[in-house]
């Protein structure tokens, strides 16, 4: 049974491929990136508190500013997948509670 070889730049391609689609972003660049889409105002109200899963869980401190963000979350999240990549994040939670 034959198999075929690959070249060694393929198959290190593919590992370094893998190696970062697994590394974790940190809170402070998803913190930096959260502030860079809402703007000063809308992070004075809302902090992302973790990434599981693909889903982004957003605490916000008060339902005025959930809603602003729900209506939002479209343009929210495609900024989100531009920044960290699609394979990263699918959805965005919000969740009201204090930071």
């Amino acid at each position: 049974m034959k198999r075929k070889i690959a070249p060694i730049g393929d198959v290190l391609k593919d590992v370094f491929s893998e190696i970062e689609k697994r590394q974790e972003v940190s809170e402070e660049a998803i913190g930096g990136l959260w502030r860079g889409l809402v703007g000063e105002r809308g992070f004075k109200y809302s902090k992302p508190s973790s990434l599981k899963k693909q889903v982004l869980t957003v605490r916000v401190n008060n339902s005025a500013w959930m809603q602003e963000l729900t209506l939002r979350k479209r343009a929210l999240l495609k900024g989100l997948k531009r920044a960290l990549g699609k394979d990263r994040i699918a959805g965005i939670h919000f969740k009201i509670g204090e930071f």
